[in-house]
């Protein structure tokens, strides 16, 4: 990947719109041919084409990031191809190489993706076990039958309620009273986002209680504090993106996602087998004072970048004659 990034930590924020790359069957086919065998065949799993797009860019922003890992590793960086590199995923589904990627600047290099509307995203942390989750626009359903663009805020609480908590919805519902159903809509996005990165982070997935994590937004930082089972958790950060970003503070447009990451603390990790602890972690202890700093670090901001970009620079001319576009 040459593509040039703003900042040269291994704390990576990408981000691909999928919507807007419409390969054709040639196009397509090598991008595919990209990845192993194996998980060639997992992408060819997925019925719609879009579902497809989004799964052959979360694995290659995957190997992507393994590649701007290995390559801050003396010597490591033209001895493995993207194709080469082992990616396991823990018992809930969360990917990681396979071989540790531990260096003195990022001792606990690891990654998360996630996919949603038109975009797919990848973000990693050099510390903190990481959790990523992009929430798209268009989860209230229309209701109004004159054309006009109203949203049915209360019913879409209605069907989450077994994963909002009565404080998060009593916001959600203050915030659509006051400033109408979109906002409402938003303010839910963002509630779930937020807890599909920790829950992620974490490698549970759905299967936990989402209404045993609850959280208090600060609009004006885009940042959050989580209470864990009726317990402050300070030792965890959230932090929210708008993408595309919003340049006014009041602006919330229809086509906003809300891109959410998580750091959180290694004890916390549910890993079955033990093997992405084992592999991915080898700073398990920090004082109160360090891990604040970890904490403290500003999230960088989520870089756009192109299907050519993940494209390795030995792949690029044969990529061009498939037909793709590198810039």
């Amino acid at each position: 990947m040459t593509h040039a990034s703003s900042h040269d930590s291994l704390a990576l924020r990408w981000c691909v719109n999928a919507s807007t790359w419409n390969p054709d069957e040639e196009e397509f086919n090598f991008i595919l041919s990209l990845l192993p065998l194996l998980e060639r065949e997992d992408v060819a799993r997925f019925k719609h084409f879009a579902d497809r797009k989004r799964a052959v860019l979360s694995r290659l922003l995957v190997r992507c990031a393994i590649l701007r890992a290995l390559a801050s590793m003396d010597g490591a960086k033209n001895k493995l191809r993207m194709e080469d590199l082992h990616v396991k995923r823990t018992k809930g589904a969360k990917p990681f190489y396979a071989t540790s990627l531990a260096s003195a600047r990022a001792p606990n290099f690891n990654f998360n993706v996630s996919h949603e509307g038109d975009y797919v995203v990848l973000a990693s942390e050099t510390h903190a076990v990481v959790g990523v989750d992009v929430a798209a626009p268009g989860q209230v359903r229309a209701i109004g039958g004159n054309g006009r663009a109203e949203r049915d805020v209360e019913a879409l609480l209605r069907t989450f309620t077994m994963t909002l908590t009565d404080r998060e919805i009593a916001a959600i519902r203050a915030k659509t009273a006051r400033d109408g159903e979109r906002a409402g809509e938003d303010l839910f996005r963002r509630h779930w986002s937020l807890k599909e990165a920790m829950v992620k982070a974490i490698g549970v997935g759905l299967a936990m209680d989402l209404r045993r994590c609850e959280f208090a937004i600060d609009e004006a930082t885009s940042t959050a504090r989580v209470t864990l089972d009726g317990k402050p958790r300070d030792d965890w950060s959230f932090h929210m993106h708008a993408f595309p970003p919003i340049v006014e503070s009041s602006e919330i447009r229809g086509d906003t996602h809300w891109i959410t990451v998580s750091r959180g603390p290694i004890q916390d990790i549910v890993d079955a087998n033990g093997e992405f602890l084992d592999t991915a972690f080898s700073q398990r202890q920090f004082d109160a004072n360090a891990w604040r700093r970890v904490l403290d670090e500003p999230s960088p901001p989520f870089e756009l970048i192109t299907v050519g970009d993940l494209v390795p620079n030995e792949h690029k001319d044969a990529f061009e004659a498939a037909g793709g576009v590198l810039y």
